[in-house]
C-alpha cells in the first residue's frame, strides 16, 4: 500500500501546482482517458507480437494516473473518493465471483455472469431509489 500512497499523493500535487492538470475536468479529460485506453490495447498487441510488456506496464501506468486523477476531481467536488472507487470495484468483484468468495450460498453460485449483473443492478436501482426518497423527506 505504500507504493499506492506515494503514487496518490504525486497526483495531488500534479492536481494541485500544475497549470493544466488543475484546471482539468471530467469533461476534458474524456478525450485522454479514451487516448490512453486505445495505448492499452495497442501495449496489448505489441506484448503478444514481440513479447515486450515494459509498453503494457507503462501504459497501464497512464490509465492508473487518469482514474487517479479523476477520482481527485470527484473528491474535491464533493462527489466520491479513490477508496470509495476501490471500495466499490473490491466489492462488485467479490459479489460477481460469489463460486470464489461465497461458495456457500449456492443460489448465487448457480447464477450466471449476467444474473448476477442484473441482480447486481437491480439492488443498485432500488438503494438509490430508496435514498432518494429518504433525501425528499429531509
Amino acid at each position: 500500500m505504500q507504493e499506492f500512497d506515494r503514487f496518490m499523493e504525486v497526483v495531488r500535487t500534479i492536481r494541485e501546482k500544475c497549470p493544466w492538470d488543475s484546471v482539468q475536468t471530467h469533461e476534458s479529460l474524456k478525450k485522454y482517458l479514451v487516448e490512453e485506453s486505445q495505448e492499452v490495447l495497442d501495449g496489448i498487441d505489441r506484448l503478444n507480437r514481440t513479447g515486450d510488456s515494459d509498453n503494457l506496464c507503462e501504459e497501464l501506468g497512464d490509465v492508473l494516473f487518469q482514474v487517479a486523477l479523476h477520482s481527485l476531481i470527484a473528491q474535491e467536488e464533493g462527489l466520491f473518493t479513490v477508496g470509495d472507487v476501490i471500495s466499490g470495484v473490491t466489492d462488485k468483484m467479490k459479489f460477481r465471483h460469489p463460486k470464489i468468495f461465497a461458495p456457500e450460498d449456492s443460489e448465487l453460485c448457480s447464477l450466471s455472469w449476467e444474473a448476477l449483473k442484473a441482480k447486481e443492478q437491480s439492488a443498485k436501482s432500488n438503494s438509490n431509489n430508496n435514498k432518494r426518497a429518504h433525501e425528499n423527506q429531509m
